[in-house]
């Protein structure tokens, strides 16, 4: 099994005597030859020879066992080492087996990822297909509702003419009828009296007549004058009002608005000086009343909260002394009282600056609170300022201070009043309420939110069913019809914008005060007017021709 080399290793390595150079010296043939020979001689020669025999056995045993325990040990080494190496190789496939069982799993997932992706995407193409298809058949559906609404109006309105019209002839046969009668009655009854006085006059005539000379008949009695008939009198005609100027009205209230300003401004500038002693007052009752407006919900007892806030707010304006104005200047809707002196007409300027603040806040509050698609909020806020304008405790001489009111609305939003203008020129812009908003230049968004809010603010004080309304349900009445006789040509995205905010949340209040008329208007405004509206205008029109949808729904109905 083992070689001469291995031998001759394992020897040098377990003793030293294998290291001298007598036995590392190159071994010669003719000394091999001379070994030999002497261990084939008698081992019983020489006890010496006996021991040294004894002794290289012992040596050769020894290599042997030490080989022995070196090739054991380098065997178990190998079969360690082969089992190791054997192990590593499982161990390597198991971990190549793990990986490539992630890569795999790591591509199905990527695989459904991908799948769930496009299924998203299929799905939402085919939803927006859907939605659109929706919309269009909603959208072709209320232009047959629309349009059938139209023929059923125009037929009944057709309808109730004719009625009318027979009414009416039936109304004048009738009476032709009664006259005839009346006329041939009172022709019956002039010939009975006469032939009743021609045959009076006849016995009379022949009881007076006698042989003699004959007389002269007596000429029969006149018969009975025929009574003429009753001659009725007309109504007297009511006078016609004076012609409603659109256009000199809202003059007069945009020049009352630079009048405000002309006061505004300066007075601001005065009490923020250094010194001045009603500085402190101004700031605060600036800084509290537009917190205090900020806190409006839509819960009625926070609306409470803050009108008793506000009052308080007002009260310390209006005792605050300083200086005083004359009012009259800021009273133009309202004939002045007789006074017996000017001092009659002064009112706290400090108290006349706070109500322009509010005013400014509320309309500011009115256009934010647009953007919500709940108007309940803007209910309150137009509650609380309608309720503080005419509060008597700040009204001069029972007048309030409407005009300021008005005077703003109509510099913001002046479509509510019947104000045209072409949106193509600077000024036509500005006649349509198309002004900074919050120092911005407007957008179609901010611009739409505005006329949205500003409106629902305005029908939230004009609808108030109290006994001092700031405003009364005919300017609600009024607004919409200058909208709604705007002609074609003239209409503007602004116009159905004011449209949805004095329409969208109020159309039950509005029929609750009205009735039947103000169903007649309403359909006026939700589908005769969209329905000779501009092509460019659809998106603003579809929101107004929409809301006869919302309040269906709402079971509220205009038909």
């Amino acid at each position: 099994m083992h070689t001469t080399t291995s031998l001759s290793s394992s020897w040098l390595g377990s003793s030293p005597s294998r290291n001298s150079p007598s036995r590392s010296s190159v071994r010669t043939p003719g000394r091999d030859v001379a070994r030999r020979s002497t261990l084939e001689r008698d081992p019983l020669d020489s006890p010496s020879r006996q021991m040294l025999l004894d002794f290289s056995q012992m040596l050769v045993r020894s290599d042997q066992e030490f080989n022995a325990r070196l090739d054991s040990a380098a065997a178990v080494h190998t079969r360690r080492n082969s089992e190791q190496l054997s192990q590593a190789a499982l161990d390597h496939e198991r971990v190549r087996q793990g990986a490539q069982l992630e890569i795999n799993r790591l591509i199905r997932e990527q695989e459904l990822q991908r799948q769930r992706r496009e299924d998203q995407q299929r799905q939402e193409l085919e939803r927006l297909d859907r939605e659109k298809a929706r919309q269009e058949a909603e959208i072709r559906q209320r232009q047959v509702e629309a349009k059938q609404r139209e023929e059923e109006t125009a037929r009944r309105e057709a309808q109730h003419k004719r009625q009318i019209e027979e009414a009416e002839s039936r109304r004048k046969a009738q009476q032709e009828q009664e006259a005839a009668a009346q006329r041939l009655k009172a022709q019956q009854e002039s010939e009975r009296k006469a032939r009743e006085a021609a045959a009076a006059a006849e016995q009379v005539r022949a009881a007076q007549q006698t042989p003699q000379a004959p007389q002269r008949p007596a000429a029969p009695a006149a018969p009975a004058a025929i009574p003429s008939a009753a001659i009725t009198r007309p109504f007297p005609a009511r006078q016609a009002p004076g012609a409603y100027d659109p256009e000199e009205i809202h003059n007069r209230y945009l020049t009352l608005h630079k009048r405000m300003k002309d006061f505004w401004k300066p007075f601001k500038q005065q009490s923020a000086a250094k010194g001045n002693p009603l500085k402190a007052a101004v700031g605060d009752m600036r800084r509290e009343m537009r917190t205090a407006m900020g806190q409006i919900s839509v819960k009625r007892e926070d609306s409470k909260i803050v009108i008793t806030k506000l009052r308080q707010i007002l009260r310390a304006a209006q005792s605050a002394g300083g200086p005083t104005i004359d009012i009259r200047p800021f009273i133009i809707s309202r004939p002045l009282p007789t006074m017996s002196n000017d001092a009659e007409a002064q009112y706290p300027a400090i108290l006349f600056y706070a109500f322009i603040c509010f005013v400014k806040f509320a309309l500011k509050q009115f256009e934010q609170e647009a953007a919500l698609e709940d108007g309940r909020v803007i209910a309150e806020l137009g509650t609380v300022a309608a309720s503080l304008m005419v509060d008597k405790e700040f009204v001069w001489k029972g007048i309030p201070l409407i005009d300021l009111l008005l005077a703003k609305y109509h510099r913001v939003c002046p479509i509510l009043f019947g104000i045209t203008g072409d949106m193509r020129s600077s000024a036509g812009q500005a006649r349509l309420g198309w002004i900074p908003i919050s120092g911005a230049p407007p957008t179609v968004s901010t611009y739409s939110q505005r006329m949205t809010g500003l409106a629902c603010g305005f029908a939230t004080m004009s609808l108030r069913v109290v006994a001092s309304p700031v405003l009364p349900a005919s300017e609600y009445w009024r607004a919409i019809s200058a909208i709604c006789n705007t002609p074609p040509q003239q209409l503007t995205g602004g116009h159905f914008m004011v449209l949805k905010g004095l329409t969208r949340d109020w159309a039950k209040k509005f029929i609750s005060i009205y009735g039947a008329q103000a169903k007649a208007v309403l359909r006026k405004a939700t589908i005769g007017l969209p329905s000779r509206a501009p092509s460019q205008l659809a998106e603003a029109v579809n929101i107004v021709s929409s809301l006869p949808d919302a309040w269906r729904k709402a079971e509220v109905y205009i038909e």
